[in-house]
């Protein structure tokens, strides 16, 4: 985790961690932000990010879990509405970003909202957001 926020530091001069919450492969959820900060992706938003290299490599199953987890607890805890939207980082601008071995899972649960794609809005315009503002460092 610290060389993950040293290098939002040094490599992408952010003022700290991108995301709000990571989640390993053996399924374990490490704070970044947490819920109180903003991350550096857009407002109204919580990232979770999946550690590891997902265009090459599967997720397991303690990891996919493991961000259930999270997004359940973040909706009994009130941290998100009950419809909750799922996005991906690639829908909102031009990224590789869960990967795609990621995304095919991702794509298959509830929540997901296929803003971005095809002939979908674009992702976040229901909020107000202009695209742009998915590129806007918090």
């Amino acid at each position: 985790m610290r060389t993950i926020q040293d290098s939002a530091i040094a490599e992408k001069s952010l003022p700290d961690i991108q995301s709000n919450f990571y989640v390993s492969d053996e399924g374990n959820i490490y704070v970044g932000r947490g819920w109180d900060w903003a991350n550096t992706y857009a407002n109204q938003t919580l990232a979770v990010t999946f550690m590891g290299d997902y265009g090459r490599f599967q997720p397991s199953a303690k990891q996919l879990e493991g961000v259930q987890f999270l997004l359940a607890h973040a909706v009994a805890n009130g941290a998100l509405e009950v419809d909750y939207k799922l996005v991906a980082q690639n829908q909102t601008r031009t990224s590789k970003s869960p990967g795609a071995y990621v995304y095919r899972e991702i794509r298959k649960w509830p929540h997901f909202y296929g803003c971005g794609m095809d002939d979908g809005p674009a992702c976040g315009v229901e909020l107000g957001m202009k695209p742009e503002s998915w590129d806007a460092k918090q």
